[in-house]
């Protein structure tokens, strides 16, 4: 399961990176290289209050209690 959730986190933000350079190209092209840099400071300083104020941050506070159902035997 671990494989599987690490194989996701991968491919979704590998998958961002195309999307990141185009939105960083449009933006520097728009606005300059400088100001193109500033956003993405920013958006890199308030991105760890988003994560703390969404409901992502609050989903593994609380574990589920162990399985009552018996394990297939083998």
């Amino acid at each position: 399961m671990r494989g599987r959730v690490a194989a996701t986190v991968n491919f979704v933000g590998m998958g961002m990176a195309p999307l990141g350079s185009l939105l960083g190209g449009f933006l520097a092209q728009g606005w300059g290289t400088r100001a193109g840099l500033l956003v993405a400071a920013a958006g890199m300083l308030l991105s760890p209050a988003l994560m703390a104020l969404s409901p992502l941050a609050r989903l593994g506070r609380t574990l589920p209690g162990p399985s009552k159902t018996p394990l297939p035997a083998a």
